[in-house]
């Protein structure tokens, strides 16, 4: 029987050293990527640890992305973890076109319902915005709803919401001038 590499062994802990680690063992077994993912509906904290993981991979290795992208997206939208969430949101950010994912409403939605949700981490918020900037700039017919929602948040507890929010609102502003 094969066991896979992606378990246990590669995420006993947090540090930057055992993902870079980890990252190294899925950069000469790619054929582990799956498994990897996988590891990601597993209990906190290896599903976290997991995605940490795969964010720094792809992060490296930005082309890897299309082929895993329905297991990312899917996972994405069913996880309560929020250290998936965050790296999933990252590695998404990365791929060039993210109004091309089969559910790409569903995340759209989802980002959404997030960025108001005063009960999720302010990292998934923040990731949700930068997300959402790439929605608005792919895809016009969104510039309107998303600009109106960065606009009526409430960011004032939140610094790191407000600048994202500001910056979104410069860049979506810039297109739009530029489409006219």
């Amino acid at each position: 029987m094969h066991k896979t590499i992606a378990e246990e062994s590669l995420l006993f802990d947090s540090s930057r050293m055992m993902v870079d680690l980890a990252v190294k063992v899925m950069e000469g077994h790619p054929d582990q990527l799956q498994a990897m993912i996988a590891n990601c509906s597993k209990p906190y904290p290896i599903s976290m640890r997991a995605a940490r993981v795969l964010q720094v991979y792809f992060e490296k290795h930005p082309n890897a992305i299309s082929a895993f992208l329905p297991m990312l997206s899917n996972e994405l939208l069913i996880s309560n973890v929020d250290g998936v969430k965050r790296s999933f949101l990252k590695i998404l950010s990365l791929i060039p076109l993210i109004t091309n994912l089969e559910n790409a409403p569903l995340i759209l939605d989802k980002c959404l319902e997030w960025l108001f949700s005063d009960k999720e981490a302010i990292a998934v918020r923040a990731y949700s915005i930068d997300l959402l900037i790439k929605f608005a700039l792919e895809e016009p017919g969104l510039l309107n709803e998303i600009r109106l929602a960065f606009e009526i948040l409430p960011t004032e507890e939140y610094p790191s919401l407000m600048v994202r929010c500001r910056r979104g609102l410069k860049i979506m502003a810039a297109r739009k001038s530029l489409a006219i």
